[in-house]
């Protein structure tokens, strides 16, 4: 891609998503390395398109900061970066808190964890666990030792940490999230007085929730919503692509949705989100992970850079890689990078 595309195709999305891809303020500058990196810092692409978008700031950032920094090509399936991490293959790999607790516990992961493939094809959903295990949100309470409490965002880090394989450590988590959450349109937030899920139990038979292929069969879905808030939708409407799920939510054919909060759909058509107060989803926090060994210098540039990481920015990054005409990991990096429309 030339240089002038790229530039002018990247405005083109700041304008349509309205921010930069690091909000109102230019990113901090990196964060000063005093001597020569002895050693590469390589960072795995990771499970997701916006992970590999991840991958390419850090290293940008941690390049701007003295070191040798480069994005590996580690395989998408956590076992391979994980294992690779343990390898010393590479050094630092970004996930999401709840789907890798998930995994190192033995259980599947949420849904298509959010995908944003860089083909711009629409993420294929993987398969529901057997309804007799248990569901995801059900069996991350019991994991983590929390009884009849539902797991909450530190819950889910602080597990992560007490599991993960010897010789690995997380850094600091960034504030964004791409969780499930159940959105409806403005008129139907307005006509039914909805501003969390509390909110809704008390109408949502009068109501049909669209969601995707695996909604039904997660605890968090039917059998969540009813134990946490009461609410049993009027109907369930499953969806094989969120495209067609969003048609039918603007349309009013269902009334609420459940997607996953990074998804551009929410920004592009005004979509209001309905808070957890209870926690019903599972959480799912951007968490790097790294080697032990990772110098100091390095991770503090990580956490610099993922401190100034929110939802708005991975709305971002999954908007320009799963485009019709998608940009690279690398280049949607570039972007965020470089300030966004702040330049």
């Amino acid at each position: 891609m030339s240089r002038g595309r790229a530039t002018a195709g990247l405005l083109a999305v700041a304008a349509l998503t309205g921010c930069g891809g690091a909000g109102e303020d230019p990113p901090p500058p990196p964060v000063a390395v005093t001597t020569p990196a002895a050693e590469p810092v390589r960072i795995a692409a990771g499970p997701t398109g916006q992970t590999a978008v991840l991958a390419h700031v850090y290293a940008g950032r941690l390049r701007e900061a003295g070191f040798d920094a480069s994005v590996v090509d580690a395989g998408t399936d956590r076992a391979d970066y994980l294992g690779a991490l343990e390898r010393g293959d590479v050094e630092v790999a970004a996930d999401y808190s709840g789907n890798l607790y998930l995994h190192l516990r033995g259980r599947a992961p949420v849904g298509p964890a959010t995908a944003a493939p860089t083909d711009g094809s629409t993420p294929t959903p993987t398969p529901s666990p057997a309804a007799e295990d248990g569901g995801l949100a059900e069996d991350l309470s019991e994991l983590l030792g929390l009884g009849g409490e539902r797991a909450d965002d530190d819950d889910v880090l602080a597990g992560v940490r007490d599991v993960l394989p010897e010789g690995l450590r997380t850094l600091e988590p960034a504030p964004a999230e791409n969780t499930v959450a159940v959105v409806v349109t403005r008129p139907t937030a307005v006509e039914h007085g909805l501003t969390d899920l509390e909110d809704l139990g008390p109408v949502c038979d009068e109501l049909a929730l669209g969601t995707d292929l695996d909604f039904a069969g997660r605890s968090y879905g039917p059998q969540g919503l009813a134990e946490a808030y009461e609410c049993v939708p009027g109907r369930f409407v499953p969806f094989g692509a969120q495209e067609d799920l969003v048609d039918a939510l603007l349309q009013d054919r269902v009334q609420a949705a459940a997607l996953f909060t990074a998804s551009p759909a929410i920004e592009d058509n005004a979509l209001v989100v309905l808070a957890d107060p209870l926690n019903n989803f599972v959480p799912q926090r951007v968490v790097p992970v790294a080697a032990e060994d990772l110098p100091d210098a390095a991770a503090d540039v990580v956490d610099a850079v993922s401190a100034q990481i929110g939802t708005d920015d991975l709305v971002l990054m999954t908007r320009m890689t799963s485009a019709r005409d998608p940009y690279t990991p690398e280049d949607a990096a570039r972007y965020w990078l470089e300030g966004g429309d702040d330049t």
